[in-house]
């Protein structure tokens, strides 16, 4: 019987959850809000849980723990357990605008350290692989045995790459000068030039608007055949029939 109620329930309580978030399809409405609330409440649940179980309380609580008053004269402990706890308590200091000051530090650090890791990234995981990776296609010898583009296809498709690459690089007016009233100004090749670059762009966001909207799509009917296979499952149980 509990299992029974168990292969019950859930898919009923995820139809009901599918048709309140499908419901803003006729404008905003209070079951896709209340939808929205459980989703955000459930998903911060569980991000605080795993970051209390996998990252706070291993690295900052058991250590105190286990060490006792020894943590406060060990130089390890200082460093990985005592500072992080006080600067913890410093961003404690913003909830209120009284003591708000006082919280500035740890979150000038955050700051800090989070800007210096995403430009590394940036720089060493996207800038330069990209870089290497659009001059690599320009070889016919790399990827001509990957592609099997041969002559006048691989020597069309090189042309196109370069110049999608040079005139969307010009488009952000690095080619531009600035007249003494302080208008952005273009030669007329520079202006066609950056022209061809928004139109490349154009055409990637056209491609990435297009990629999104059939993901959509693809997720809308796996939802929608979600709730077929729900109504049927049930409607077979109701009648005895599979």
């Amino acid at each position: 019987m509990i299992w029974m109620l168990e292969q019950i329930v859930g898919p009923v309580l995820a139809s009901l959850l599918t048709i309140m978030m499908l419901s803003y399809i006729i404008g905003d409405n209070a079951f896709f809000r209340l939808a929205c609330f459980i989703f955000v409440g459930v998903a911060s649940g569980y991000a605080g849980a795993m970051a209390w179980h996998h990252v706070l309380w291993p690295g900052l609580g058991e250590p105190f723990v286990q060490n006792g008053v020894s943590t406060l004269t060990d130089p390890e402990l200082v460093v990985t357990v005592v500072i992080p706890l006080v600067l913890i308590g410093l961003m404690l200091f913003k909830l209120s605008a009284a003591t708000s000051p006082y919280g500035t530090l740890p979150l000038a650090l955050m700051v800090g350290i989070g800007a210096g890791v995403l430009v590394g990234g940036a720089i060493t995981g996207t800038l330069i692989p990209q870089s290497m990776a659009a001059m690599t296609t320009l070889d016919p010898r790399v990827v001509a045995p990957q592609t099997g583009e041969t002559g006048l296809e691989r020597v069309i498709n090189v042309i196109i790459l370069l110049a999608g690459t040079l005139s969307t690089l010009m488009y952000f007016r690095f080619t531009a000068t600035r007249s003494a009233s302080g208008e952005t100004r273009r030669t007329r090749l520079m202006g066609i030039v950056a022209g061809v670059g928004g139109f490349f762009i154009a055409l990637t966001f056209g491609v990435m608007y297009a990629g999104a909207v059939a993901a959509a799509v693809i997720v809308l009917a796996e939802r929608v055949q979600f709730l077929a296979e729900v109504v049927v499952n049930i409607l077979g149980r109701l009648t005895g029939v599979g």
